[in-house]
């Protein structure tokens, strides 16, 4: 028991820490409310299962070995984000007063969902802290690796929903009254645009080049 406790006060230590995720998190809320960053979040965490069956089925380790899937990998990731920014200019254009598509802006709230899966299952860093992370507390030649495993997902899955859940929460409810604001909507906007291009640089330049 105390192995698991000490897994969730790591696990939300980790989720508490800013980086990419958390700055996702918050762009979404502050730019599209709670809802938006909730689906989001749901596919950051659905990731996370992905992630554990690769480990699980020795998957991680052989894409390791492989000369340059994790540049394959970081490559695909940095182009979704920037794909991302183009898609949040080109909402904001057609949002705007004299567009035609005006009244139509609100994409399925499903694609946020979808974002968040495909925003963590392509990125190699999540790969990489899943085999630096996880053998720490559950090692491969121990009886009943696998249920350790899962039961390890599942702990950082709802500790790392908890803490994203209530900094989107936070985000959202200071950004609430201000979202009918143009100006408000148009720094959020380009802040959105910027985080996108931030990380789909640092991605490139830490893992391809």
């Amino acid at each position: 028991m105390s192995l698991y406790l000490g897994f969730a006060f790591a696990s939300l230590i980790l989720a508490l820490t800013p980086g990419p995720d958390m700055l996702m998190v918050m762009a979404l809320a502050a730019r599209e409310g709670l809802k938006p960053a909730l689906l989001f979040i749901c596919g950051l965490v659905t990731g996370v299962w992905f992630h554990t069956f690769l480990l699980l089925l020795g998957v991680s380790a052989l894409i390791m070995a492989l000369p340059g899937a994790l540049g394959f990998m970081a490559t695909f990731g940095a182009l979704y984000l920037l794909y991302l920014a183009f898609a949040t200019f080109r909402e904001r254009h057609q949002s705007l007063p004299h567009s035609d598509s005006a009244l139509n802006t609100s994409k399925p709230n499903r694609s946020r969902y979808w974002r968040g899966v495909i925003m963590n299952i392509s990125n190699p860093k999540v790969l990489l802290f899943f085999l630096a992370f996880f053998p720490q507390f559950a090692q491969l030649d121990e009886a009943g690796y696998q249920v350790r495993m899962l039961i390890l997902a599942l702990i950082f899955i709802l500790t790392s929903f908890a803490a994203f859940a209530l900094v989107a929460w936070l985000t959202a409810r200071i950004g609430q009254k201000q979202l009918t604001k143009p100006r408000y909507k148009f720094l959020m906007d380009w802040f959105s645009i910027a985080v996108f291009v931030f990380l789909a640089m640092w991605i490139f330049i830490t893992l391809v080049i």
